[in-house]
């Protein structure tokens, strides 16, 4: 939603630039309000499509877990829209500005520990200040922890080894 609506949003901000140059209101009170007015917008999104997904996949049943699923899916398309504000504040034109957030959420995506664990990223650039600046990384875990912590896995022999069976019931 973001990155789709930013032309819109870089040209709330070329009011918002006269407005504050005419005096009429600063930039916090800019900020607190476009946030205020997406913030219901994006607990919807959340929620809605979040439900379906949630219980489409068959994830840990339960309105606390489902809670704590939207909160973190809430958290990460406010961080989002937060990032996109920045880029629009910070780079003049509507299609550099889709570039640059589409080019920073896929680092920070990339760096997340979804693709690659974290022990094999080299450690120069993409670990230490990428890995724990990309908040796609704890996303990620609160999603780990809200499906598998607390769950049990049975190991049975086959051929004298020790297997773990996934299957679609709980143990």
């Amino acid at each position: 939603m973001a990155i789709g609506g930013f032309p819109s949003f870089m040209e709330e901000m070329k009011v918002f630039t006269r407005e504050r140059l005419n005096g009429h209101y600063g930039v916090s009170s800019f900020v607190i309000a476009s946030t205020l007015s997406s913030s219901p917008y994006l607990a919807l999104i959340s929620i809605l499509p979040g439900s379906i997904a949630y219980y489409l996949v068959g994830l840990h049943p339960g309105i606390y877990h489902f809670a704590y699923f939207a909160m973190v899916l809430f958290a990460c398309m406010m961080l989002v829209e937060s990032l996109m504000m920045i880029v629009a504040g910070l780079v003049p034109d509507f299609l550099l500005g889709i570039i640059t957030g589409a080019g920073i959420q896929g680092i920070m995506i990339l760096n997340g520990g979804l693709f690659r664990m974290p022990n094999d990223l080299p450690l120069a650039l993409w670990k230490y200040p990428l890995y724990y600046i990309s908040f796609h990384k704890y996303a990620v875990q609160g999603f780990y922890k809200n499906e598998f912590l607390g769950q049990g896995f049975k190991e049975v022999q086959t051929m004298g080894r020790k297997a773990t069976v996934v299957s679609g019931g709980r143990y």
